[in-house]
């Protein structure tokens, strides 16, 4: 198995980003997100501070020096913070997304369960377009890591649905799709959520 940490955590989207645009919005929008980011950062959460080892930002300093939108991205990732609930987590994302081409899965659909969608889809799922704009211009692809429960639960029709005999061949891949089965059922249990997944 890698030996890259993997960590996952669901996330209450609905109420993350009715937060994150009210701040936005109010008067001092700018200095209002990058407080509370900075409160975020600064927190003992154990489950905050466990996402927020993981997560590839510049931190505080750069945001000190520049209190702007180019900051928002991070200030957005950061923000998701309090709004996690950890949850089992892939063994190793790199076996899964190996395996699941040799179990019939298109080599993206597998790299997306594996990493997940590009979080700039979920800003676009979820915020007005007047908040969206400046992430947008900011978000670029590759910043990848959440799944929905549509996602989570086809994953899981799928799964159900192999035949027995294709792992007589390639006993190596059972546990790799055991884990990702648990992973996506826990996942599926809180369907007003999304799956994150960050590997460092």
């Amino acid at each position: 198995m890698s030996s890259r940490r993997t960590r996952s955590w669901m996330l209450d989207t609905v109420e993350f980003h009715h937060d994150f645009e009210r701040r936005l919005r109010s008067a001092d929008g700018l200095v209002n997100l990058r407080d509370r980011a900075l409160y975020v950062w600064d927190t003992a959460d154990p489950t905050i501070r466990s996402y927020l080892e993981l997560l590839p930002i510049t931190g505080p300093d750069d945001w000190f020096r520049n209190c702007d939108e180019d900051n928002l991205v991070e200030w957005y990732r950061t923000l998701m913070g309090p709004w996690l609930t950890p949850v089992r987590t892939f063994d190793s994302a790199d076996a899964l997304r190996r395996a699941l081409p040799e179990l019939g899965w298109h080599a993206t659909d597998a790299r997306r369960l594996a990493r997940g969608r590009e979080f700039v889809t979920l800003a676009e799922r979820h915020l007005s377009s007047d908040a969206l704009e400046p992430l947008l211009l900011r978000f670029g692809w590759g910043v990848k890591g959440w799944l929905d429960h549509d996602d989570v639960t086809a994953a899981l029709d799928r799964m159900r649905n192999l035949e027995r005999s294709i792992f007589r061949s390639r006993p190596d891949l059972v546990p790799i799709v055991e884990d990702a089965f648990c992973v996506f059922e826990a996942a599926a249990a809180k369907p007003d959520h999304v799956l994150v997944t960050i590997a460092d």
